[in-house]
């Protein structure tokens, strides 16, 4: 590698850094805003839309960083699928993939220590809710799918390519770093839901790599997981 290329591959991994500490702040500036705004009285909503303030101002500062990095929106997922028919099989194995994957961890796990439950609390209301349910399935792609995808697989991704490389290695640690992120900013759903959407980062990563880094496809897939969490929420009373 030349003194120029290794001069354009530093400054691609320079500039990537940054943008993903840009939307780092913007993300966190939306959720102490709504915080604040919770606490003054301003934002009446329930406790289970907490976090939508900061997880919609981190999308759209990754859309205008895209843009302003003189990207296409293709360039990070948002294209057509080749094959249309060959959606429903992605998002049945996503989502399969997904469900599997948690269910073999904790089987691997149990005998070595007891796991933390998932705290979803602030979901309780849902229980034989019919309203607050079927409000909830709608909503979710709006404040949670699409915009979490924009920014965990679409752009993260993106970025963190820049940084660590495209090869073998590279890769592993992108979805790693990814994962491991997307499950952080879980906080709230306590530890077990921070090990959860770990695993589920790790999945969705995988198949947004998979198949051809097509963000629609794995928006899909995230929104489907959405709607079987609602019915379980519907169906089954929390603990």
């Amino acid at each position: 590698m030349n003194e120029r290329t290794t001069g354009e591959a530093s400054l691609k991994a320079s500039t990537a850094l940054i943008d993903i500490l840009i939307i780092v702040a913007v993300s966190a500036v939306g959720y102490f805003t709504e915080t604040w705004a919770r606490e003054a009285g301003l934002i009446t909503l329930g406790e289970d839309s907490r976090g939508f303030i900061a997880v919609l101002a981190g999308a759209a500062a990754a859309l205008l960083m895209v843009m302003a990095r003189g990207q296409r929106f293709s360039e990070i997922g948002f294209r057509r699928p080749k094959r249309w028919w060959t959606v429903p099989f992605w998002v049945v194995g996503i989502v399969f993939a997904s469900i599997s994957i948690q269910l073999l961890v904790s089987t691997m796990l149990a005998p070595f220590f007891d796991q933390p439950e998932v705290d979803l609390s602030r979901y309780a209301h849902i229980y034989q809710n019919l309203p607050a349910a079927l409000f909830m399935a709608m909503i979710l792609p709006l404040t949670a799918s699409i915009p979490e995808e924009i920014i965990y697989r679409g752009f993260l991704i993106n970025r963190l390519t820049h940084i660590f490389g495209a090869g073998f290695i590279g890769v592993v640690l992108t979805v790693v770093v990814q994962s491991l992120i997307f499950g952080a900013v879980h906080f709230e759903w306590g530890l077990g839901g921070m090990i959860m959407t770990s695993i589920m980062g790790l999945v969705w990563a995988s198949a947004y790599l998979l198949c051809g880094r097509n963000l629609w496809i794995v928006i899909i897939a995230h929104s489907t997981a959405h709607i079987l969490l609602v019915v379980q929420l519907y169906t089954t009373p929390l603990p």
